[in-house]
């Protein structure tokens, strides 16, 4: 699963980027989890794939953390996801759809972007759980 990709680090996080714009990335669990290990693969926090926007958008990031699993969305990502995109077609601003929803990245100073991811989800109906829980007593 040889492709080229750009190693980035937003607050803390690291990230492998991969450019999916021509060509679909589609790892396995597994693949993502050996591709994260620090010691035999490359080692990252997320494993992000910039693909195109079904939706009208500049881009759509799908990621995947590093124990195999696909989420909705990551501002540290998003952050270096879109300084990556303005760069690259020059603009200040650029829309981000993620399966989260869609978001929104702009240029706020020298190498810094800020993010508008919307409305925080804080319903525990809309909390993904790693298990069924009741909740009440957290």
């Amino acid at each position: 699963m040889s492709r080229p990709f750009v190693k980035m680090n937003g607050a803390g996080n690291d990230f492998v980027v991969v450019n999916a714009l021509d060509r679909p990335f589609a790892p396995t669990p597994d693949q993502v989890r050996a591709l994260a290990d620090r010691e035999t693969g490359e080692g990252f926090d997320q494993l992000i794939a910039i693909e195109p926007s079904p939706d009208g958008g500049d881009a759509f990031m799908r990621v995947w953390n590093a124990d195999g699993g696909v989420v909705e969305t990551c501002g540290n990502a998003l952050r270096c996801v879109g300084w990556m995109l303005m760069q690259a077609n020059g603009a200040d601003r650029v829309a981000i759809d993620t399966v989260g929803g869609p978001t929104v990245a702009s240029a706020a100073g020298n190498h810094r972007v800020k993010v508008d991811m919307g409305t925080p989800k804080l319903d525990w109906t809309q909390i993904p759980l790693s298990e069924e829980m009741d909740t009440r007593n957290i």
